[in-house]
Formats: structure tokens, C-alpha cells, sequence
């Protein structure tokens, strides 16, 4: 966190607080965490919904601003003279989800995270991502989720998809 000044005067020490509050609120992800019942840590990316797990655990819903905010971009190609009308799908990451990543990656590099919970597209995208050389995904904290009981919609705890 920044050192803030105690003697500054009034007005400086106020700024200089809402500095300090913001660069922290800026290294917070939006979505919560939870730790399941086998001590794994897991958080929600971006989802506007909950997340149930077979233990009983749930991740709150990431809420519809943020959620909006940090959607994969779907880039749609139609197939000319298709009946039915019929399209393939390219999933793209946009600054403000690379930005949301870079803040999970560093959570779970400091082992408050362990698996960070995302749609499919964005794992998809992922995968395919030819500009982020550095980035391996079996190695970071970004999986889908796993159905343990499709009818109940319980997440397993313990299984997760790339």
C-alpha cells in the first residue's frame, strides 16, 4: 500500500488516503472467492450468476455492471447460403478482461486463489491466444466449471475443464 504522510495538511492527507484506497481497490478483483470443504480456494471471474458446489459452498454472482464489463467478445461468422441460418463463432479477451486476469493471476501467485471460475468462450479464447506469449494456461488459476449434478446444478470440487 502507499505511505501515506500523517503531517501533510489536511486536504493533502484526504488525497493522499483516496490515492491509497484506490491503487488498492484497483489490485482487488471484482468477483469473490470462497474456500470449498478440500481447502481449495475458488473465485468467480466474472459470472453473473452464482455458483453452487456438491459441498454446499457458493461464489456470489459478480454483479450485472462488472459482469457486462468483463464478457468475452463473441465474433460471429456467417456461412453463406446456410439453411438454417448458421454461424461460427471466434471468442476474443478485451483490455478490461486481460486487466481482471492480470489481478487474479497475481492472487494466485500469492496463494489466496487457487482455480478462478470462468465461461467456456473465455477459455476458448484463451487457448487460442497467440499475443500473450508468456501466458500458459494449465499453469494458471482460469478453468470452467465442471457439473458434478446437472439437474441440482452443483460444481464439482475437485474437477475442472481447460
Amino acid at each position: 500500500m502507499s505511505k501515506i504522510d500523517y503531517t501533510a495538511s489536511h486536504a493533502d492527507y484526504k488525497q493522499q488516503v483516496k490515492e491509497a484506497c484506490l491503487k488498492h481497490a484497483a489490485s482487488v478483483p471484482v468477483g469473490q472467492s470462497v474456500k470449498l470443504s478440500n481447502g481449495l480456494i475458488a473465485g468467480n471471474f466474472s459470472s453473473p450468476h452464482p455458483f453452487t458446489f456438491e459441498d454446499g459452498s457458493v461464489i456470489s454472482a459478480v454483479n450485472d455492471i462488472d459482469s457486462e464489463r468483463l464478457k468475452v467478445d463473441f465474433i460471429e461468422t456467417t456461412w453463406s447460403g446456410s439453411t438454417p441460418y448458421t454461424i461460427t463463432l471466434k471468442f476474443e479477451l478485451s483490455s478490461s478482461v486481460r486487466y481482471e486476469m492480470e489481478r487474479w493471476q497475481q492472487l494466485h501467485k500469492d496463494g489466496k486463489v487457487d482455480v478462478v471460475l470462468c465461461c467456456l468462450p473465455m477459455i476458448q479464447a484463451l487457448k487460442e491466444m497467440k499475443d500473450f506469449s508468456d501466458f500458459d494456461l494449465l499453469n494458471s488459476p482460469f478453468r470452467a466449471v465442471r457439473m458434478k449434478d446437472r439437474i441440482k446444478k452443483l460444481i464439482s470440487i475437485d474437477t475442472f475443464t481447460v
